[in-house]
């Protein structure tokens, strides 16, 4: 008997142990093409422009935003959903449900 626990506790231990060493191992895999492939895109995302045009295009995104502010504080508040006007139960739902709790009994 102990050795059938022995045993499963072992198979248990080396499962869990190839589980985890895959993860590292895809988490390793992840982080080098990360890393191979962010370094090419470093020199795209620098910008070369000008502290001229770096000030124009910073007021261009705040005049948008600007506007942005304005056209959302004219939209109306949002409502709420009315409620259904009855609750309506059709046959089938009435039959479904009474069988339902005819199978788990009375619940007082």
């Amino acid at each position: 008997m102990i050795d059938n626990i022995h045993l499963a506790l072992q198979i248990t231990w080396i499962g869990m142990g190839l589980v985890f060493i895959a993860i590292l191992m895809l988490w390793l895999l992840m982080a080098v093409i990360v890393k191979v492939t962010t370094g090419k895109d470093k020199q795209l995302t620098e910008p070369s422009t000008s502290s001229s045009e770096r000030i124009e295009l910073l007021q261009k995104v705040a005049v948008a935003a600007v506007a942005v502010a304005i056209a959302q504080e004219g939209e109306p508040t949002p409502h709420e959903f009315p409620l259904p006007a009855t609750a309506l139960v059709s046959a089938w739902q009435a039959v479904m449900r009474t069988d339902i709790l005819r199978k788990r009994g009375k619940t007082r």
